[in-house]
C-alpha cells in the first residue's frame, strides 16, 4: 500500500490553476469542464490527496441545475409526446449494456459473475458498491472499472458533440442576457429548499434536480428572464470536474493498471450501443441527434445534464432519462443478483 503525498493546500491551488489554465490554451471543448477533468485525475494517479466538501459539490450542482433549467421554454415541453418511445429504446439499451458488458468481463477478464455484473451496470455507483458489499463482490475492481466509465464519457461526449455539430460547447451561451442577482439568489434559496425534499426522499442528485425543476419553471413563466453569469458557471464546471476525478484518489497504480483495458473495453461497447439506439430514436422521432445521445449515454446524471445545457439540449428530456435509467437499475440489478448468487 503506498502513501498518498500530502501538499499544502495553497501549492495545490496553484498548481491545479496553472494546468487548467494551459489547458483552456489548447481550445479544448468545454475547457472548465474538461480542463478540471483531466487536471484532477492526474493529480489524483499521481498520489495526491484531496476532495471537494460537499457543500461546495451541492452549490455547483445548484448552479449547474439553474444554468440547464434555463434553456425550458413552453414549445419545448411540446415535444413530451416524443418521449416514450425515445425512454423505452434507452431502457433497451441499458439491458444490452448491462448484458454484453457482464459477458465481456467474465470472458475475457476473468472478474466473477457478481463483480462483473455490478461493474456492468451504467450509473448508480453508491447503490452498486452497497450491493457489492452485501454480496462479497470485487468492490475496488467494480470502484475503478466504473471509475473509468464517467471519466471516459466525460471525455468522449464533448469531442463527439463538437465533431458531430462541428459547433464549440464552450462558446453556447456567451451572448446571453444575464440574470440579476436578486433573481438568481431567490433562485438558489428554493433550489436548495427543494433539494432537501428530493434528499430526504432518496431522489438521484437531489440539489441538481430540485434546482433544474424550480430554474425551468421560473424560465418556461418568464418569470426569472436570463441566464446564469458566465463566470459562476464556469466555477460550477470547474468543481464538477474535479469532482469526478476525485474518484482516483486513493486508488493503487496497479489496481488502475489492471482495470483500465477492462474499463475502456466496456465503455467503448456501451457507446457503440447508445450510438445505435440513438440512431433510431433520431430517424423515427426528429429530436436532435446530440440531444439523444447526452440523454441516453451512461455517464454520471450530473455530468450529462450540464453537457446538455451546453448544447442547448431540452434539459427535462435529458434529465428525465437519466433518472428513469437510475430508477430502472435500482429495480433490474437487484433482481438479477439475487438469481446469480
Amino acid at each position: 500500500m503506498y502513501e498518498i503525498q500530502q501538499f499544502d493546500h495553497y501549492g495545490i491551488f496553484c498548481r491545479y490553476i496553472g494546468l487548467i489554465l494551459r489547458l483552456g490554451g489548447l481550445a479544448l471543448p468545454a475547457p472548465f469542464l474538461i480542463g478540471p477533468v483531466i487536471v484532477s485525475t492526474l493529480f489524483a494517479i499521481l498520489r495526491t490527496s484531496f476532495s471537494v466538501p460537499e457543500k461546495i459539490k451541492q452549490i455547483s450542482f445548484i448552479l449547474i441545475g439553474i444554468s440547464v433549467g434555463s434553456n425550458v421554454t413552453p414549445e419545448a415541453l411540446l415535444s413530451i409526446s416524443r418521449w416514450p418511445f425515445s425512454i423505452l429504446l434507452m431502457i433497451l439499451s441499458v439491458i444490452t449494456i448491462i448484458f454484453l458488458c457482464k459477458i465481456i468481463l467474465q470472458n475475457f477478464f476473468g472478474m466473477d459473475k457478481k463483480s462483473s455484473l455490478l461493474a456492468s451496470t451504467p450509473g448508480h455507483l453508491s447503490f452498486v458498491l452497497m450491493l457489492g458489499t452485501e454480496t462479497k463482490a470485487d468492490t475496488t475492481k467494480i470502484a475503478i472499472i466504473q471509475s473509468i466509465r464517467v471519466l471516459a464519457l466525460t471525455l468522449i461526449t464533448p469531442v463527439t458533440v463538437v465533431l458531430y455539430s462541428g459547433s464549440e460547447l464552450n462558446d453556447a451561451n456567451l451572448q446571453r442576457e444575464i440574470m440579476n442577482s436578486g433573481s438568481l439568489v431567490v433562485l438558489c434559496l428554493l433550489s436548495i429548499i427543494s433539494g432537501l425534499v428530493f434528499k430526504k426522499l432518496k431522489l438521484p442528485a437531489p440539489f441538481l434536480i430540485g434546482a433544474m425543476l424550480i430554474s425551468a419553471f421560473s424560465h418556461s413563466t418568464n418569470l426569472t428572464p436570463g441566464y446564469v453569469p458566465n463566470l459562476l458557471e464556469g466555477i460550477a464546471f470547474a468543481i464538477l470536474g474535479t469532482v469526478i476525478g476525485a474518484r482516483f484518489v486513493g486508488v493503487e497504480i496497479e489496481s488502475l493498471k489492471s482495470c483500465l483495458i477492462s474499463g475502456l473495453t466496456i465503455t467503448l461497447a456501451g457507446i457503440s450501443i447508445c450510438f445505435l439506439a440513438t440512431s433510431i430514436i433520431y430517424k423515427l422521432t426528429g429530436i436532435p441527434f446530440i440531444h439523444i445521445f447526452i440523454a441516453i449515454a451512461p455517464g454520471g446524471l450530473e455530468t450529462m445534464v450540464a453537457m446538455g445545457g451546453l448544447v442547448d439540449a431540452e434539459p427535462t428530456y435529458v434529465a428525465f432519462h437519466h433518472v428513469m435509467r437510475l430508477f430502472f437499475i435500482a429495480l433490474l440489478i437487484p433482481i438479477v443478483l439475487k438469481k446469480i448468487i
